[in-house]
């Protein structure tokens, strides 16, 4: 995610300024020239548009919610207990090592 961060900055960005500029020009051009067949298939498009943008926000919102909630869970973990290593609780200790590691 933090790799990829830059990248989604920027294209979210981008996405939503054209979405902004598509909605004006869409709004302009309806309102422009009336109610036609054209008009309203660029209604269409445009609530289309709008549903996009909606969807890919709610997507960055529950990404950085889940973000959140790993950097909780992982940060309340109790470190000590779960990492010393006995014979008795190697498959523990194996599990929690591993799991750290794919965090």
């Amino acid at each position: 995610l933090g790799q990829l961060k830059p990248f989604l900055q920027t294209t979210f960005l981008v996405m939503f300024y054209s979405a902004a500029l598509f909605l004006a020009i869409g709004t302009f051009m309806i309102s422009a020239n009336g109610t036609t067949t054209y008009g309203v298939i660029l209604s269409g498009f445009l609530f289309a548009l709008l549903l996009e943008c909606y969807w890919c926000c709610q997507l960055v919102d529950r990404l950085n919610e889940v973000n959140t909630q790993i950097g909780i869970l992982l940060y309340s973990l109790d470190w000590p207990v779960e990492l010393q290593y006995t014979k008795a609780t190697a498959s523990r200790y194996r599990q929690a090592r591993s799991s750290l590691l794919i965090m």
